[in-house]
């Protein structure tokens, strides 16, 4: 991969998760923008850093794990110890997630024994669920997967929260990426959360 491909999904990933009407799988990864406009960016040195270090598929990882962390999104800062931990992290998070999913639930079912209270707002509270996950005691997959499964979010549009809508975005955008990461099977998820909120 040329610093130049590594400049253009970079641009396709940065689009997709900051405006509402790029789609990185409709486009199919395509951005316009021309080699001269790149030659001349003050950054193309961690574009050729990138381009050395990674393949594209893994560029593509690295990404979508920092832009799902809620990490700064300039290629720059991308280089810190802390984002690329974060790309173990996702793929961790990835390679176990019926277990993730699982832990996730439950600590969920520890703090509330009811599934459709956890999912809503209560007395102006924010749900349950995105409390955990602004503690980390939630991962963004389980929030995405548990969404697939009762549809929660539609009831989060209703709210006119700002932070929910803002999370809400995010997941939509990540859910197509995590979709094509790892065969969901619904069945074997809604039994997790039926076992745990029996």
């Amino acid at each position: 991969m040329s610093a130049f491909d590594t400049y253009r999904t970079y641009l396709a990933v940065n689009q997709h998760f900051t405006r509402k009407s790029y789609d990185f799988f409709k486009y199919n990864g395509k951005v316009k923008v021309n080699e001269a406009t790149f030659l001349g960016r003050k950054d193309r040195y961690f574009f050729e850093k990138a381009s050395r270090k990674f393949k594209r598929d893994e560029f593509l990882e690295f990404l979508l794990a920092n832009y799902t962390s809620g990490t700064e999104h300039w290629i720059g800062n991308l280089w810190s110890v802390e984002n690329l931990m974060n790309m173990k992290k996702w793929k961790s998070r990835i390679d176990s997630l019926t277990y993730t999913f699982k832990e996730d639930i439950m600590n969920m079912c520890d703090t509330e024994e009811s599934l459709d209270r956890a999912l809503m707002m209560i007395d102006g509270k924010h749900p349950l669920l995105y409390r955990l996950y602004l503690r980390k005691k939630v991962s963004l997959e389980t929030m995405v997967i548990l969404d697939d499964l009762v549809g929660y979010s539609k009831v989060w549009s209703k709210y006119g929260d700002k932070m929910l809508d803002d999370h809400r975005f995010l997941m939509e955008k990540y859910r197509p990426f995590l979709h094509q990461a790892v065969l969901i099977d619904k069945s074997k998820y809604r039994k997790i959360v039926l076992d745990l909120y029996a």
